[in-house]
């Protein structure tokens, strides 16, 4: 009880308990995402791992010992990679990871019973663990195009605790079959040394990344439109905002198209606010449909819809606006079996020089989709200080 590495095995153990119960509180309290439970699970497994080593003399042998803390430490490292799979959907591994834990586990208990090999013994589950967390790092980097800082901080975290797993496992792979004091004790210094802080350090970070997971999903909810999965008000506004300041920064148009689903009311009073959401669904699709990477899709109101084209002329804007309004009236919705054909009205503008902000790009192109609604509605309008009064008498867009 004297012994530091005693303390060092209590802590270790309290702090795998404590790991296993933020997991499963976050696995609880963020929608039961599955790569929370595996990393719960997993943790567990460390927290009787460390029991264990703390009361290695209930064994009946030493191998007995070794055996069952390296199961639990074999359940551990399947169960961490597997819930970086899950998380980030990887599908360049096998979906059932154990067949290959056991394999690796049937080679431990190969080496402590059947043809002892103390080096390959000892070495085996550091050098899978090394192994684990560098594939781990490069699922979570590989996840996304731009990967967060969280995401960083938690691979760079496994990277340098592998590296020190894998060094762990040349050391005691030095020993030899039949092991030696000298080896054996620099491979127990040197594993003590490095495993608290690895370790604790790999599970802060993950969960530091589960956080940044929470606050992304809090994000994407406020600014995402829940019946329709375009953007809301909010996000409009802020990636409305970063349109405007690269337009203005590196002098490209930008222009805005306004919709509004006709006669919508009706729709809702004859077959119910359940069809009436079914409508706005079909009708963000079309507009989503064929879109650009570039181009900025919200739901501003009721049913009313608001399309930013970065790069566009007012020319091309109307184009689009042209090309969406005979898509919609081409493409019926199907209700209980029969067709329920709908029609938009669009109003079409452009950034100016005169503008300030893109919400006076939205408001203009808002009053030239009123224009079109009181001009019949199922078409397309601009805005009146967008147009000019032509030698032939029409009037024409302001860059036609």
């Amino acid at each position: 009880m004297d012994s530091p590495v005693y303390y060092i095995i209590v802590a270790m153990m309290f702090a795998s308990i404590t790991l296993s119960i933020i997991f499963f509180m976050a696995w609880k309290t963020q929608g039961e995402k599955p790569y929370a439970l595996s990393w719960g699970l997993g943790f567990v497994a460390a927290s009787v791992q460390w029991f264990c080593n703390l009361h290695s003399s209930w064994f009946p042998t030493q191998s007995a010992h070794w055996i069952t803390v390296n199961a639990l430490a074999m359940v551990l490292i399947t169960l961490g990679i597997r819930g970086h799979c899950q998380r980030t959907g990887c599908e360049k591994l096998p979906k059932n990871l154990w067949p290959y834990a056991g394999a690796f586990f049937a080679i431990l208990v190969w080496t402590t019973v059947v043809e002892p090999h103390v080096g390959i013994s000892m070495a085996l589950v550091p050098a899978v663990a090394c192994l684990t967390l560098f594939m781990s790092a490069l699922m979570i980097i590989r996840h996304r195009e731009v990967s967060r800082p969280a995401e960083w901080a938690a691979a760079s975290s496994m990277v340098i605790f592998g590296i020190a797993q894998g060094v762990a496992a040349g050391v005691a792979l030095t020993q030899g079959p039949t092991g030696g004091e000298a080896y054996q004790n620099l491979y127990v210094h040197f594993y003590f040394l490095t495993l608290p802080s690895g370790y604790m350090a790999m599970g802060m970070f993950v969960i530091f990344m589960l956080a940044s997971d929470l606050s992304e999903q809090m994000q994407e909810i406020a600014t995402r439109d829940q019946l329709t999965g375009v953007l809301n008000r909010r996000g409009l506004s802020d990636l409305g905002a970063a349109a405007f300041a690269a337009s203005r920064r590196n002098d490209v148009p930008v222009s805005v198209v306004m919709t509004d689903i006709d006669r919508f009311k009706s729709i809702n009073d004859d077959y119910g606010h359940a069809v009436g959401d079914a409508a706005l669904v079909h009708i963000a699709e079309l507009l989503k449909d064929g879109r650009r990477t570039e181009d900025i899709l919200a739901r501003v109101g009721g049913e009313e819809f608001a399309l930013v084209l970065q790069g566009s002329e007012l020319k091309d804007a109307l184009k689009v606006a042209d090309d969406l309004c005979a898509k919609i009236g081409a493409s019926p919705m199907t209700v209980d079996g029969k067709e329920l054909a709908m029609t938009a009205s669009f109003g079409v503008a452009m950034l100016t020089e005169k503008d300030e902000d893109l919400t006076e790009v939205l408001i203009k192109a808002d009053r030239a989709l009123y224009r079109s609604k009181r001009a019949g509605r199922n078409q397309v309008d601009l805005e009146s200080s967008q147009l000019l009064l032509s030698a032939d008498g029409t009037l024409k867009p302001v860059n036609a």
